[in-house]
């Protein structure tokens, strides 16, 4: 099972592991949101379940 974030900007980041969902959230927030940047255990809480089979490749 996949992760998934809803950014409130309307953007939807997914990620089949940990690491890539942690990494997309932050390549996200580091181009779109001024370089913000959270924990990557502060960016799994916000993390819904999402299925594998609807990530893009």
């Amino acid at each position: 099972m996949g992760k998934m974030l809803m950014c409130p900007c309307g953007e939807q980041l997914v990620g089949r592991t940990d690491d890539e969902f942690v990494s997309a959230v932050d390549a996200h927030l580091q181009s779109k949101h001024d370089g913000r940047t959270y924990p990557g255990s502060m960016i799994l809480q916000m993390a819904k379940p999402f299925p594998d089979d609807q990530i893009p490749d």
